[in-house]
């Protein structure tokens, strides 16, 4: 299958804000605030004493121990509160059915013909538990799941609630107690509804509450700073402005986000690690890409191959399991429910087949 002018996924999953709050006795809702410090910010990085060849400045031995002041944003939680939460909403749209937007009637046939025999044979159960199981585990807080006891709270749209008592007891690979299993299989199921069937309107509430220190450090999303300004910190958290016009540290959607779709560990047989879902299986963490083009490992070797997968399809019984499942094509679903665009451009297409 070739690639067209005009192909686009919406993405199936919305996450929103995630918002840090505590609670009073007089209050439900006190926005956990950010602060601004004024630091003494010391020279050691190493541009600071080598030149770019790595020998040597000619400084004075006053030079490195001078400092600079800096004006950065903090986050502590107050004085006297044991209890943080942290809380964001999920819907869940079921768009990687088939193309929001395709120029060629042949390829949009067939993405949704595999889209719905990959269904069929519950291929989206496991991608459905895969993202259940991050929400429940609190991935989604980031460096702050490394606190004290830590409980994740989800009630969904169809009015039923899923508590994870504490996450400190459970890991991705390891085996769940009996009442976080029934909470993640009957999310589960809720999560796969919603993934797959179009006339549905899912979405949930998720609230972790994590038992935190005296003043324990809080770790929001941080503000890209492309430009600095005068008195105005070089660190900014992410805000959200609350109705009384106070600003509640917050996790943007895309953070959110980011970690509900950390389930790609299909990109080696022996892999260490779940990334975040991605076309070229990059990692952040060491800046290189797992899924190079020339290994045929990345998404649109698979994607151009949906042809193939149908057909291969089709030959599996209905009632064959899931285990059967060709993993690059769950990794390929995965990336249509992130969504994007996947076109190519026509002079790129004729020129690929004219070097042919």
């Amino acid at each position: 299958m070739e690639l067209c002018e005009i192909l686009k996924y919406d993405r199936s999953l919305y996450p929103g804000k995630a918002v840090f709050y505590y609670k009073t006795p007089d209050c439900d809702f006190v926005p956990l605030q950010a602060s601004v410090a004024r630091i003494r910010g010391q020279k050691v990085g190493i541009t600071e004493g080598y030149n770019a060849d790595s020998t040597p400045k000619n400084l004075a031995p006053q030079d490195l121990a001078y400092a600079n002041p800096v004006i950065v944003e903090e986050c502590y939680v107050p004085p006297n509160i044991s209890e943080l939460y942290c809380r964001f909403s999920l819907r869940v749209k079921a768009n990687s059915l088939a193309p929001s937007g395709c120029s060629n009637v042949d390829v949009f046939n067939t993405l949704s013909a595999l889209a719905t025999k990959f269904k069929e044979l519950g291929g989206y159960q496991e991608l459905a538990k895969r993202y259940c199981k991050n929400i429940l585990l609190g991935t989604w807080l980031w460096r702050n799941q490394y606190a004290g006891a830590t409980s994740v709270t989800v009630v969904t749209s169809n009015g039923n609630s899923y508590v994870v008592d504490d996450i400190r007891e459970i890991t991705w690979g390891s085996r769940w107690p009996n009442e976080a299993s029934e909470a993640l299989n009957a999310l589960t199921d809720e999560f796969l509804f919603a993934l797959t069937n179009p006339c549905v309107f899912w979405h949930a509430d998720i609230t972790a509450k994590l038992d935190v220190a005296f003043c324990q450090e809080v770790f929001p999303s941080q503000v890209l700073i492309t430009e600095r300004q005068d008195g105005l910190p070089t660190k900014q958290f992410a805000k959200v402005k609350c109705i009384d016009g106070t600003e509640a540290v917050s996790f943007n959607s895309v953070k959110i986000g980011a970690a509900i779709q950390s389930i790609d560990d299909w990109w080696h047989s022996e892999s260490d690690k779940r990334l975040r879902v991605h076309e070229y299986g990059a990692d952040g963490q060491i800046g290189i890409a797992h899924r190079q083009p020339e290994s045929e490992s990345d998404f649109y070797s698979y994607f151009m191959s949906a042809d193939h997968y149908l057909t291969r399809l089709e030959q599996i019984n209905r009632k064959s399991t899931v285990a059967e499942m060709p993993e690059s094509l769950t990794y390929l679903f995965a990336v249509l429910i992130k969504g994007g665009m996947f076109q190519q451009k026509q002079a790129r297409r004729v020129k690929k087949k004219q070097e042919a």
